[in-house]
């Protein structure tokens, strides 16, 4: 296991963070239900754990406060209505607030296990994803904290930083972006704000592009309080033993299924790489059932659902750096 190394509080600079409240829209109202978005980054690093203390942990809590200068919001709550109270869900952040995080040390897990290709027990991961704290009450409403971080030393061989937030604050683009905002601004040491306006990482909050004519947002959320949306972090461990693999699909490998369909269907166009992948996983994964004792019914329709990012797709199109949740789902079958 894990041993704590420093918990602690970080939060935007005092100087550069103002009250911001933003309303969900229906694409954010999608998710309240859905739990948590957690990652893992893994970062090869030859370091000692004197160094780690002393030179990693407060760099990275000073690049931390300085990115959520402009990441305000994920510092702050979702605030969302009890049952019996009026009002719809909000993100607010006010002055004061912060985020936890948790700085460990791991000395019984072998670092190139974890960020190999081969399979992994999916066990082995939960001990660098942090949890949420636990929602506060207040007056009609409970107060949820949108983000946690977890930054584990595995000693002279490499850290990994684990990120848990509530779906219904961001998609993954979003925390993307802001990852690679903290990654700049701990290389550079500063707050360049020309640099983060280059590479479209400074956020952008105006909801008011998002159209909802026909009150979809409300309609989902009058569906959501029926029931009580379960605002707790809650971490389960599968009881049964599951595997983590990763598959590398190459270039050569990808023309090669291309080609492979273009001569069986030649009056197809175009055949782009991510269908070719998708179409590859997915019949993967009904081969692989076959070999299971589950009985198949060749007769039940099977579908395939990803999830696109509608920030270009809406009219007008959202910039890329809109800060929330802009996904719809695509089914196929």
């Amino acid at each position: 296991m894990a041993s704590v190394i420093e918990q602690c509080q970080v939060a935007p600079p005092p100087s550069g963070a103002a009250e911001l409240t933003l309303h969900l829209t229906y694409f954010d109202h999608t998710w309240l239900a859905f739990g948590r978005n957690q990652r893992i980054l893994f970062y090869n690093l030859s370091i000692s754990k004197p160094d780690f203390v002393q030179t990693i942990i407060p760099s990275l809590k000073h690049s931390l406060s300085l990115a959520l200068k402009h990441y305000t919001i994920l510092a702050g709550n979702l605030v969302c209505p009890l049952i019996y109270s009026s009002g719809y869900p909000e993100l607010r952040y006010l002055p004061g607030d912060y985020i936890y995080v948790t700085f460990s040390e791991m000395t019984d897990m072998n670092f190139n296990y974890l960020i190999g290709n081969n399979s992994r027990n999916a066990k082995d991961f939960y001990p660098f994803i942090p949890q949420l704290a636990e929602p506060k009450d207040a007056p009609g409403v409970q107060l949820a904290p949108v983000l946690a971080i977890k930054v584990t030393l595995f000693p002279n061989f490499g850290i990994s930083i684990g990120f848990s937030n509530h779906h219904a604050a961001c998609d993954g683009n979003t925390i993307v972006r802001f990852t690679r905002a903290w990654a700049l601004l701990n290389k550079f040491g500063g707050d360049n704000e020309q640099f983060l306006e280059n590479d479209q990482l400074i956020p952008f909050y105006d909801r008011s592009m998002i159209k909802d004519p026909n009150e979809q947002g409300m309609a989902i959320w009058d569906v959501m309080k029926t029931f009580k949306v379960e605002m707790r972090d809650i971490i389960v461990i599968p009881d049964i033993d599951k595997v983590r693999c990763t598959f590398i699909i190459g270039h050569n490998e990808i023309t090669k299924l291309k080609n492979f369909i273009l001569s069986r269907r030649p009056s197809l166009a175009h055949v782009t790489s991510f269908t070719i992948t998708c179409a590859y996983v997915w019949t993967c994964l009904v081969k692989s059932e076959v070999t299971t004792i589950e009985i198949i019914d060749e007769t039940v329709m099977e579908f395939f659902v990803c999830t696109a990012d509608c920030r270009a797709r809406i009219n007008p199109p959202l910039p890329p750096s809109y800060f929330g949740n802009c996904v719809w789902g695509m089914l196929h079958k």
